[in-house]
């Protein structure tokens, strides 16, 4: 059940707001429940600042404005794209260790938060509290929390400034930062306990995004999507964005989505085409398989339909590559092309560990200079 609420004071437009929803709402029929709020203060209360507005499961659609009625079935064609954490990205979380690997996700996290608006939560996790190059005073838990933190806002802080990112813990924010109109995004510092892959997780259910360096030092230290990276992609409850050291940010001019049988679900394509967008990036659906393989034709039309629904601005693409190792032949496709960021969605958990078990896939992501972002197709939308 949908829950439609339409604000306004009663005037013409409201009513015009209102005449337009129930012709939508018929060609296109939605099961919901619509409630017309006029009063002052439930107005005010609900975060709408200009009537009439219109909002679908508590999320502001429509502001001060009118939409067509083809708007408004376009709304809600893609209702459910507003639970949909890629499609929201308010929130942004980062893991750290102080290593150069991770300061390169750092800088990846930072201009992302930048570009999408969103809140940065920079995360240490210990599994030992004998961490740290300042040794404290005190055996006492809050003591080296309190150690580490410093050095940890101190690693963001050295890392941003010397990338010119005006992205500071919240602590230091000046006051002019807090200045209608200064977008800064608004960052802060989290020092959690445990074991990385089970502290990150956890936390990632409260995240839109989590972005993790795929080397690092101490417990992180791995081979590049080693048993910390795989444990994460696959346990997150949100997208992951995997950075290899090596990245350089330019953008995202062109993404590869890796196109399986299994990657056909409509909300998931048209999270990414709109992530995309947002890039103002350039979407490849690529699908590796073998010769002959039977079922593509369907499966490129299914794409094509949800492409169009999320109303890009770049052409359609869809490729097919023949060989017998799907990650060798994306990353063929990917040279070929300057693809700047590769998407895999996944239904079943144990897909993306699949992809890395043979040793030449490990190879040929090990020198990959392209981030990867996973999705996980089931847990990746907010509850309701």
């Amino acid at each position: 059940m949908t829950t439609i609420q339409i604000f306004g004071t009663g005037d013409a437009r409201m009513h015009d707001l209102r005449s337009n929803l129930s012709l939508a709402l018929a060609e296109y029929p939605v099961q919901s429940n619509i409630e017309e709020i006029s009063e002052y203060n439930q107005i005010l209360a609900s975060g709408v600042a200009h009537t009439p507005a219109l909002m679908l499961d508590g999320k502001i659609v429509a502001e001060g404005v009118v939409p067509s009625v083809e708007e408004i079935k376009d709304i809600l064609r893609n209702r459910n794209l507003l639970r949909s954490k890629l499609y929201r990205l308010r929130r942004i979380m980062v893991a750290v260790d102080l290593s150069p690997a991770s300061e390169n996700a750092l800088l990846f996290a930072c201009r992302l938060a930048y570009l999408f608006d969103a809140n940065l939560e920079v995360v240490y996790v210990m599994d030992s509290i004998f961490e740290g190059s300042k040794p404290s005073p005190s055996g006492f838990l809050s003591s080296y929390r309190k150690t580490m933190q410093d050095e940890v806002d101190a690693f963001v802080r050295k890392a941003t400034q010397a990338n010119n990112i005006e992205c500071v813990p919240e602590s230091e924010r000046r006051e002019m930062d807090t200045e209608p109109g200064a977008n800064i995004p608004r960052l802060r510092t989290n020092i959690a306990f445990g074991f990385p892959e089970e502290v990150l997780s956890d936390l990632s259910q409260k995240a839109d995004l989590l972005v993790l360096g795929t080397t690092g030092r101490g417990n992180l230290t791995r081979k590049l999507f080693g048993s910390v990276s795989i444990a994460v992609s696959k346990s997150a409850q949100c997208p992951v964005l995997l950075v290899p050291p090596q990245a350089v940010y330019t953008g995202f001019r062109n993404i590869l989505y890796a196109s399986n049988f299994d990657s056909l679900d409509p909300l998931t394509v048209k999270q990414t085409v709109t992530f995309a967008r947002r890039l103002e990036g350039q979407l490849h659906f690529v699908h590796a398989g073998q010769a002959g393989e039977t079922g593509v034709d369907l499966e490129k039309k299914l794409f094509e339909i949800n492409y169009v629904y999320a109303d890009p601005g770049k052409p359609f693409i869809f490729s097919k590559v023949i060989g017998a190792n799907v990650v060798e032949s994306l990353h063929e496709y990917a040279f070929e092309h300057r693809i700047d960021l590769f998407v895999f969605v996944t239904h079943q958990r144990s897909f993306w560990e699949d992809v890395l078990h043979h040793s030449i896939s490990k190879e040929m992501l090990l020198h990959t200079s392209s981030p990867v972002l996973i999705i996980h197709a089931e847990s990746d939308i907010a509850p309701a």
